[in-house]
């Protein structure tokens, strides 16, 4: 008697386990559907016309072996000489990066830098930032930080998202790649940061990156800037929505390739797991709508592996092969749209660890303690 019960025990929870990962399948395949629609016909404004004035704002921490390729990047540009600056805010860095600055600051006179003051209401990075923004003189802001490279084509084709009605503008970056290791981080930002694109074309204004990130200076100003903000590790978020939350400025994220910015990938797992610690801390901060998406990816990871587990080795591999074809459909037309197809050799590695982190991410964030980075604890 009871090695039937537990017989039927078992039958009913992998009755409910399937019945479960089949819901979630059809949740996340409308999800898929639905972004690939919105990168395919996206909502984009782009005004030939508009020519504001631009300021760059890069702050930069013990960047010296990244600083110089930065600066090289973003000073070449196509837009007039006459309408942009580069100011890069030296956060109380402890190597060579203010040699670059003052090195660069002796050859361009659209250069500048200065070195980041204590503040007793501001830390870290958001107290650099608000500095430069400060002292900058641009109608638009526009942010990267020190360890990243942009197309001489930045600074033109994102000064022409800005409409009237536009207050900021989010944008793509990837990772610089050679190897497994950094292919699946650089799938891993063009799979989330496509997301938030895709649902900015809809209307659901999730997040952005900080490191490719404009906004009008007036935008911020409306807002108070980051001293009226409240503190968050990812201050790109919260000052995102902020100015969302205002509904007085338009907000677009173009998947294109004249502003795709490239940036440096974490060079170990140590390094990798703290970036996503404070991503993820960050992130509770989020709506109801990015949490979903979340929770589907977490859900259908997690089933998947007790289907495995308890239920049917041919279901569980079946789910994981459909999934697999919705990652690498909505993967494949993001990198399609910023030329870098090539990427795709890493999917396989990208598939493995998103699953791991999405079940793992989690209890990192709720039980990894402080967030540390760049030699800073939060």
């Amino acid at each position: 008697m009871r090695a039937q019960f537990r017989s039927r025990i078992r039958l009913i929870l992998a009755f409910l386990i399937l019945a479960a990962l089949g819901i979630l399948l059809r949740l996340y395949f409308v999800q898929i559907v639905v972004v690939l629609f919105a990168v395919l016909l996206p909502r984009d404004v782009i005004d030939s016309t508009a020519r504001p004035s631009v300021s760059v704002v890069i702050a930069a921490r013990n960047e010296d072996r990244n600083l110089e390729a930065c600066l090289e990047s973003v000073l070449h540009q196509t837009y007039p000489i006459n309408l942009f600056e580069v100011i890069v805010i030296n956060d109380h860095s402890t190597d060579g990066t203010e040699l670059i600055c003052q090195k660069f600051a002796s050859l361009y006179t659209t250069f500048s830098y200065i070195n980041a003051r204590e503040d007793k209401q501001l830390r870290g990075k958001t107290n650099a930032l608000d500095q430069g923004i400060e002292k900058a003189h641009g109608e638009v802001i526009l942010v990267t930080d020190a360890d990243c490279t942009v197309p001489p084509t930045w600074v033109e084709w994102t000064a022409k998202r800005y409409g009237k009605a536009v207050g900021i503008v989010g944008g793509l970056t990837l990772q610089k790649a050679s190897t497994w290791f950094e292919g699946m981080q650089s799938l891993d930002w063009g799979f989330l940061l496509g997301m938030a694109a895709a649902t900015m074309s809809l209307r659901i204004p999730l997040s952005t990156i900080g490191n490719n990130l404009s906004f009008r200076k007036a935008a911020y100003d409306d807002v108070g800037g980051y001293r009226t903000i409240p503190f968050s590790v990812t201050e790109d978020f919260m000052l995102f929505q902020a100015i969302v939350q205002t509904k007085k400025w338009d907000y677009i994220c173009p998947v294109d390739p004249r502003v795709l910015v490239m940036s440096q990938p974490c060079s170990s797992w140590k390094e990798l797991l703290r970036q996503k610690h404070r991503w993820g801390k960050g992130g509770l901060d989020m709506k109801f709508s990015g949490m979903f998406i979340m929770v589907i990816a977490f859900g259908l990871a997690a089933l998947t592996l007790l289907t495995f587990a308890f239920s049917s080795q041919i279901g569980a591999l079946g789910a994981l092969l459909l999934k697999m074809g919705g990652d690498y459909s909505f993967l494949r037309t993001i990198m399609k749209r910023q030329g870098r197809l090539e990427l795709l050799k890493f999917f396989l590695w990208f598939e493995g660890y998103f699953i791991f982190y999405v079940l793992v991410l989690p209890f990192v964030v709720f039980f990894g303690g402080r967030v540390v980075w760049k030699g800073r604890t939060y």
